[in-house]
């Protein structure tokens, strides 16, 4: 059976790439330092940081540095939480294969199974199945969106039917005219033009996840509600769909998205 993708889960902000005009910098090896000498030096670090506009702490990994960054909970808030900052939409890309991996499984399943009319074997597999699919499209769609949402500078201003528009405002503009309108602005590429089998499965994932999401019921003739959405989703193209994801991210940023070996 094939393989959905799966990414590396690399922190999201290289401190390098930032090309910050640093005015100090200092560096602490933790290596031979026990578990409280860790935990006091830390404390001391961020007694530094509290009183330090626009410090910012970085930890290695490999041969990079990457920003951390720093949690504190609203439940315990003596207690710190601090490490590189993960790239949600790598998370988001990887749940959905995941969950989309499993949901490939059962459709292959369904369609080799000899015939048969066992309603509670099928009906117990197709929720599973729904289930499953359902998860891996939102989050298809949710890397889709948040990525866009991720390259929009926060200077960004752009006039789409006649209206100026800033970031915030375009933030909230839909999917199609990010697409078409605003990505071809900043990244100057037109991905219906350049990919666009591509495009058309992306839109297909947008357009599920709407009806998923919104749930309006359709009664056909024989009295069912979602008999449309549910073929849909047994039509679904697990593999296609999330390469097109795939492919779409990494052509407007190449090598953003690195596939495990």
């Amino acid at each position: 059976m094939k393989q959905l993708k799966q990414v590396e889960l690399k922190p999201l902000t290289n401190f390098d790439s930032l090309n910050l005009n640093v005015s100090s910098e200092k560096k602490y090896d933790l290596t031979d330092l026990d578990e409280e000498q860790t935990n006091k030096l830390f404390t001391q670090i961020y007694e530094i940081i509290s009183k330090s506009q626009g410090a910012i702490i970085g930890s290695n990994i490999g041969d990079n540095t990457y920003v951390n960054t720093q949690i504190k909970s609203s439940s315990s808030k003596s207690k710190i939480f601090t490490f590189p900052e993960p790239n949600p939409i790598c998370i988001y890309y990887n749940s959905a294969n995941r969950h989309l991996q499993q949901s490939y499984a059962l459709k292959n399943k369904f369609f080799t199974e000899e015939q048969h009319f066992d309603t509670d074997y099928h009906y117990d597999n197709f929720i599973e199945y729904f289930q499953e699919t359902s998860e891996g499209v939102i989050l298809l769609s949710t890397t889709i969106e948040g990525f866009i949402n991720q390259l929009l500078p926060d200077s960004l201003e752009i006039e789409i039917n006649g209206i100026k528009k800033n970031k915030d405002e375009i933030e909230w503009l839909d999917i199609n005219t990010k697409l078409r309108r605003v990505l071809p602005y900043i990244i100057g590429v037109d991905f219906q033009q350049t990919n666009p089998k591509d495009y058309d499965n992306i839109c297909l994932v947008i357009d599920l996840r709407n009806d998923l999401i919104h749930l309006k019921k359709s009664i056909a003739p024989n009295i069912t509600y979602y008999q449309l959405l549910f073929k849909r989703l047994m039509d679904f193209k697990h593999i296609t769909c999330s390469d097109s994801v795939y492919t779409f991210v990494n052509t407007m940023v190449p090598d953003y998205f690195v596939e495990k070996k």
